[in-house]
């Protein structure tokens, strides 16, 4: 069930879904990695998904990514 973007005080409503989501898509940290603590405090992590959310952005950033190619050092040849 998705939850509205705002609460009843106009304030953007962040889940814990939703920073793992971000850690997941954007720095593509673990949730469950020790530094994801930290990189959520240092890096305003809430404060961007609100940001996103009110643009209306948030689903196409945490969207899943497809996989890199199988064969992926084969963008780095020189010849």
């Amino acid at each position: 069930m998705q939850q509205p973007a705002e609460d009843l005080f106009g304030d953007v409503v962040v889940t814990v879904d939703d920073v793992h989501a971000w850690l997941r898509a954007v720095p593509r940290i673990d949730p469950e990695s020790p530094r994801a603590a930290r990189y959520v405090v240092t890096y305003d992590v809430v404060g961007k998904i609100k940001a996103f959310k009110r643009r209306g952005e948030f689903d196409q950033v945490t969207a899943p990514r497809p996989a890199p190619p199988g064969h992926w050092w084969l963008r780095f040849r020189w010849t």
